[in-house]
């Protein structure tokens, strides 16, 4: 391989690399990461554990009232900067 092929090589390489630092949320759990708000969810997740996060990542159907929402229904899981994110709500 010669010279400039190497570095045509190298450059394209680090183009590459620079963009996937520059999508949105990269530095984000895929677990945690979101778009919007419908993009995450609060239930339970494969290891049966409370959790919040992408609703991809949660089993809706299985639900910790206490830790999703609160005792007093406090709590919601929003989208804040690409992350699912629990957040007070009243």
């Amino acid at each position: 391989m010669g010279m400039e092929r190497k570095m045509a090589f190298a450059a394209v390489a680090a183009l590459l690399l620079l963009a996937g630092c520059t999508q949105p949320g990269s530095g984000v759990p895929v677990e945690k990461r979101c778009m919007q708000d419908s993009d995450c969810a609060c239930g339970k997740n494969a290891a049966g554990e409370c959790f919040y996060g992408n609703i991809n990542y949660v089993n809706v159907e299985e639900q910790c009232p206490d830790f999703c929402t609160g005792i007093a229904a406090m709590f919601g899981t929003r989208c804040v900067e690409y992350e699912c994110t629990q957040v007070r709500v009243s």
